[in-house]
């Protein structure tokens, strides 16, 4: 492999990144769906617990898409 390559954004990993964190962000969104659902059905319970999952998995898709590029864009150009 050439050593002057290695610094270039992969396209591989940046669609890899993005698919897993739209992919949380989708779970993220069937969670919260479902949080909300649960309070309108008067399960406060039920909405508190999806509630957290929801917003972690949000968080973890969020950070992998940012992370994602800031990998690719910022960290391996000054490394590599």
């Amino acid at each position: 492999m050439d050593a002057n390559n290695t610094s270039k954004p992969s396209m591989v990993a940046i669609g890899s990144g993005l698919v897993i964190g739209v992919l949380w962000l989708a779970m993220a969104g069937a969670s919260l769906y479902s949080s909300f659902t649960g309070l309108a059905r008067g399960r406060p319970d039920w909405w508190l617990a999806w509630l957290l999952v929801g917003l972690l998995l949000g968080a973890a898709g969020a950070s992998a898409i940012v992370a994602t590029f800031y990998h690719q864009f910022r960290i391996k150009a000054h490394h590599h």
